[in-house]
């Protein structure tokens, strides 16, 4: 069985809350590299109780209310394709998008402790990790977290946060942000080159 996203809109909330089925779990008490159990493919920290923690994390760090941006021209990008998913995302609220880091087993727990500790100070909104089970029924060499932001037309915020994974976590490689609305229309490798971005990649630090 396979993970479902499902992503509702709410005009009281910065972009669009993934909500995790019961293939996810909590990462209140464990570690990516001990969850073997069948089935659990992502901890979660900071996305249950997303509603409550958006509000606070938008005010105290000075995220932009896509309400506002409704009717603003669009800066950025001068592609009318990547303007017009800009767009459909400002009118549909699906303005979160993530970073992602590709970590070794054996730096998994300490890179997500630390994630864990911004998500506590309030410096970073929400993130996820997959857990070793999955990690090993793929065959796959490293585990991914993703290091989410409400709003991913808030250029200042997604790269305040990915200085900060970078800095904290001692990531030397570079990082890629890709917002929520191209998974949604489907915008992977191929549409990207044709919209001359480094595939489906927004930002990169």
């Amino acid at each position: 069985m396979k993970s479902i996203w499902v992503y509702i809109k709410k005009k009281d909330l910065l972009g669009s809350l993934p909500i995790f089925t019961n293939n996810n779990m909590s990462s209140k008490n464990t570690t990516p590299s001990k969850v073997k159990e069948e089935g659990k493919e992502w901890l979660l920290y900071g996305l249950e109780d997303s509603r409550s923690r958006l509000i606070e994390y938008v005010a105290e760090n000075d995220v932009s209310d896509p309400d506002s941006m409704k009717n603003t021209d669009l800066d950025g990008y001068n592609n009318p394709k990547v303007k017009k998913i800009d767009r459909r995302a400002t009118d549909d609220m699906y303005l979160s998008g993530k970073w992602e880091i590709l970590v070794l087993p054996e730096k998994v727990d300490d890179v997500w402790s630390e994630i864990k500790n911004m998500i506590d100070e309030n410096k970073i909104w929400g993130a996820q990790v997959t857990t070793k089970w999955i990690r090993e029924k793929k065959g796959s060499k490293k585990h991914i977290i993703r290091v989410y932001t409400p709003n991913y037309l808030d250029e200042r915020d997604v790269m305040r946060v990915g200085t900060l994974l970078k800095d904290r976590c001692e990531i030397q490689k570079n990082i890629c942000y890709k917002p929520d609305i191209y998974n949604i229309l489907q915008v992977y490798s191929k549409e990207g080159d044709e919209m001359k971005l480094p595939k489906e990649i927004r930002y990169e630090l």
